[in-house]
């Protein structure tokens, strides 16, 4: 009986999974016999992160950020944290011991935290494996809204994490590539050098004889940047003239520091939270746009609705139009098997005794779903924000598709994982 349940829980999260791996493969199908191009990949990932994201963070968080319900699901953010931080030190230590690319540290760390998890619930929904996670009384559109909520919290906790580390981690893969690209006999005099990095002054009718052979416009360009960003700049600091105490104004620029910086992590997703927290925790708003009795439920939620549910679907669609226009080379192997080791083997394995170890013993919330979760969460192949954060820094990116292209050949391997986890969890609920 044990082993006839078990292969059919595998057999029904391998078709979960593969369902999820199917619909990257049409992406990539699609691009690859250009249906789409780069410039419309990229808008439409843009209008999918930028809106349908936002609008399923509300719809989906919304009904579920009560404060009765935050005292129940506290944990799915603080384990996100926790495990975030466990899996970019592991992915560090890798860093360290093999000496590859900081890319792998944030590969290491950032698992796919939205689209993938949130279309494998779907698909565990259809074959049935979400039916043993719900409450009593509950419906599978229930548990399926309920799960799809915590996955999003999770969600935007990762979003801050990758925004605030990832780029400061990928700009020391750029400050290596530029020291790797230096010449070493830079410092050498040549005719027409500039050792004091002063552009050369040359007539060029009459003097072209004593070319300036390491000449690089670009230099020239970077050192007039300070200078031209002088010319007819109005002098808007209106602060610095009023007539106020020295130590008022450092008060005044210290804020505005602060409030700049604060902006800078409000990114879409977190807008989006923050929208569903205030609808959420107000009993009034709560009711008139998030009950289904409420005025606004009918008109303007579903209107939000309709637009979160494009997210999850064409988030992976265009995950897989991405891995096939962005040019890849063949990555190092090293790396690839140190990043797929902690995503698909060592974050699976520390989540599952963390549930094992510390869940049914009152410490946080009874509810098998959140268990499950605590464990798939965590798990599975990286982010393909990597790429985004590759693009914006300047970085080859060829490594990192190869990588990520292999990452999500693998990811039917989850299903090991959903098996496993779902086998914690009937441990837990019986001792």
């Amino acid at each position: 009986m044990f082993d006839s349940s078990l292969v059919d829980t595998l057999w029904g999260t391998f078709q979960g999974s593969l369902s999820v791996l199917i619909t990257t493969l049409a992406g990539y199908l699609a691009a690859r016999y250009e249906f789409l191009d780069r410039p419309t990949v990229k808008r439409v990932s843009n209008i999918s992160s930028l809106l349908f994201l936002p609008c399923l963070i509300v719809v989906q968080m919304g009904p579920y950020l009560t404060a009765q319900e935050l005292g129940t699901v506290w944990i799915m953010p603080v384990w996100g944290l926790l495990s975030s931080v466990i899996a970019h030190l592991l992915g560090w230590l890798g860093k360290a011991t093999l000496r590859l690319e900081w890319w792998t540290v944030v590969a290491s760390g950032r698992a796919n935290a939205n689209a993938l998890p949130l279309l494998l619930l779907q698909s565990l929904e259809n074959s049935g494996v979400l039916s043993t996670l719900r409450k009593p009384g509950e419906s599978m559109t229930e548990t399926l809204d309920r799960a799809k909520s915590i996955v999003l919290l999770n969600s935007v906790i990762q979003q801050v994490i990758t925004f605030s580390l990832g780029s400061s981690l990928l700009r020391r893969d750029l400050q290596n590539a530029k020291i790797e690209n230096c010449d070493p006999e830079g410092d050498r005099l040549n005719p027409g050098s500039r050792a004091a990095r002063f552009p050369a002054i040359q007539d060029t009718e009459h003097v072209g004889l004593l070319r300036d052979y390491d000449h690089d416009e670009s230099e020239d360009d970077d050192f007039r940047i300070p200078f031209n960003q002088l010319d007819n700049t109005p002098d808007l600091d209106v602060w610095s003239r009023l007539p106020v105490s020295p130590r008022v104004r450092r008060v005044f620029y210290k804020s505005r520091k602060l409030v700049k910086k604060g902006f800078s992590w409000l990114n879409p997703p977190v807008a989006g939270a923050c929208v569903a927290l205030f609808l959420g925790m107000i009993p009034a708003l709560h009711h008139a746009f998030l009950s289904k009795d409420g005025f606004f439920y009918d008109s303007l939620t579903q209107a939000v609705k309709n637009l979160g549910g494009l997210f999850v679907s064409l988030q992976m669609f265009i995950l897989g139009a991405d891995l096939a226009l962005v040019p890849s080379t063949k990555p190092k192997i090293r790396g690839t098997i140190s990043v797929l080791s902690i995503r698909y083997l060592l974050m699976p394995l520390i989540s599952m005794a963390f549930v094992y170890f510390t869940a049914g013993k009152g410490w946080y919330t009874d509810d098998p779903l959140v268990w499950f979760l605590l464990i798939l969460v965590p798990s599975g192949p990286s982010a393909m924000v990597l790429i985004n954060l590759a693009e914006l820094m300047n970085i080859d990116q060829g490594p990192i598709a190869g990588f990520l292209a292999l990452s999500y050949l693998l990811s039917p391997f989850i299903s090991v994982v959903c098996t496993m986890a779902l086998k914690v969890v009937e441990v837990v609920e019986e001792r």
